[in-house]
C-alpha cells in the first residue's frame, strides 16, 4: 500500500499552515482531497516557523509587560503636582493666579496705609496749629512741652509709616515684575519657545 494514512493532528496542522500563510488553495482541497502528501521538508519548515512565531509572540508579551511595569513605576515616581498631561501648566497657571491675588491684596493694603498716613499727617498738622495757638495765647510751659512731645511722637510715627509704605511699594513693584516675568515665561513655554530666563 503506497498510500499513507493522515492523522487528524497532521491534517489540522496542514490546515493551519495553509490558513496562516494565506494560500487560497485550501478551497480546492475541500472539494477534492489530495492524495499526495506534502513534502516532509515543507512541513518541518512550516513547523519551525510556527514555533518561532510563538516564541516571538511570547517575547513581545514579555516586553509589553515589562514596559507596562516601567510605566506604572514612572507614574508612581512622578511628583503629584505634575501628574497627568498638562499638570505643570495647570500648576503654573494656579501659581500665577495666586500671585495676582497676593498683588491685589498688597495693593489694597498699601492704599489703606496711604490713607491712614494722610490722616495721621492731617492730625499732626492740627497738633502743630494747636501748639502755635497755645504759644500765642500764653499757655503754661508744661502744656507746651506736652504738645511738643506729642508732635515729635506723631512725626516719628509718620516718618516710620512713610518708610514702611516705601518698602511696601518696592515689594509690590518687585512682585509685579516677577509676575510679568512668570507670565512671559509661561507664554513662551506654551508656544514651545523653551522659556529662556533673562
Amino acid at each position: 500500500m503506497g498510500r499513507q494514512m493522515w492523522t487528524a493532528g497532521g491534517a489540522a496542522l496542514l490546515g493551519l499552515i495553509l490558513l496562516g500563510s494565506g494560500i487560497s488553495q485550501a478551497q480546492q482541497t475541500t472539494t477534492t482531497p489530495s492524495t499526495t502528501p506534502p513534502a516532509q521538508g515543507d512541513i518541518r519548515k512550516d513547523t519551525q516557523d510556527i514555533r518561532q512565531d510563538r516564541k516571538d509572540i511570547r517575547q513581545d508579551r514579555k516586553d509589553l509587560r515589562e514596559d507596562q511595569r516601567e510605566r506604572r513605576q514612572d507614574l508612581k515616581d512622578r511628583p503629584v503636582r505634575e501628574a497627568g498631561p498638562g499638570g505643570e501648566l495647570r500648576r503654573d497657571a494656579r501659581e500665577l493666579r495666586d500671585d495676582r491675588r497676593e498683588i491685589r491684596e498688597d495693593r489694597k493694603e498699601i492704599m489703606n496705609d496711604r490713607r491712614k498716613l494722610e490722616g495721621e499727617a492731617k492730625e499732626l498738622q492740627k497738633d502743630r496749629q494747636e501748639l502755635r495757638q497755645d504759644i500765642r495765647s500764653g499757655a503754661s510751659k508744661e502744656e507746651i512741652a506736652k504738645d511738643r512731645q506729642e508732635i515729635r511722637q506723631g512725626e516719628r510715627k509718620v516718618h516710620e509709616d512713610r518708610r514702611e509704605l516705601r518698602h511696601d511699594r518696592q515689594e509690590l513693584r518687585h512682585d509685579r515684575q516677577d509676575a510679568r516675568q512668570d507670565r512671559r515665561e509661561g507664554r513662551e513655554n506654551r508656544a514651545g519657545g523653551g522659556g529662556q530666563s533673562r
